[in-house]
C-alpha cells in the first residue's frame, strides 16, 4: 500500500504543482485549499504525510499541523513557505514539523518527501 499524502495550500496551482510528481511516483495524494477541507480530510482518513502551506486564509499552516498531530502523532509534517523564515522554522520544529522554502520542481518535491519518510518512524 503506497504512502498517503495530504497537500494543502490556499492556491490550487500550488496543490497541483506538489501533487503531480507525487502521484506519478505512486503516492496516494489528496489535496485541499482551505483549512476546513483539510481538517475534514485529516479526520476522515489521516495521511502518512501532511504538506501544508504557511498561510491558509485566516489560519497559519502550523494550526493544521498541530491539530493533525494532536489526533495522529505519527503523521509526518512539512510546512512550506515562500521564503526562508527562521521564526516559522523554529515554530515548526516545536510542532514536530519541518519548514522549507516551497520546492520549485518535481525532483525537489520527491526528494523532500523521501527525506520526510526516511526520518519518520512509520
Amino acid at each position: 500500500m503506497p504512502y498517503s499524502i495530504l497537500v494543502v495550500d490556499q492556491q490550487p496551482m500550488a496543490v497541483a504543482r506538489l501533487a503531480r510528481p507525487l502521484m506519478s511516483a505512486g503516492y496516494h495524494v489528496t489535496g485541499a485549499t482551505t483549512f476546513e477541507a483539510a481538517r475534514e480530510r485529516l479526520e476522515a482518513s489521516p495521511p502518512n504525510l501532511l504538506i501544508v502551506g504557511q498561510r491558509l486564509g485566516r489560519f497559519n499552516g502550523l494550526h493544521l499541523v498541530m491539530r493533525g498531530r494532536f489526533d495522529h502523532p505519527e503523521i509526518a509534517a512539512i510546512v512550506t513557505s515562500g521564503r526562508k523564515d527562521p521564526v516559522l522554522e523554529a515554530e515548526a520544529i516545536t510542532c514536530g514539523a519541518r519548514c522549507v522554502v516551497a520546492p520549485k520542481n518535481s525532483s525537489e518535491v520527491l526528494e523532500l518527501v523521501s527525506e520526510a519518510f526516511a526520518s519518520q518512524p512509520m
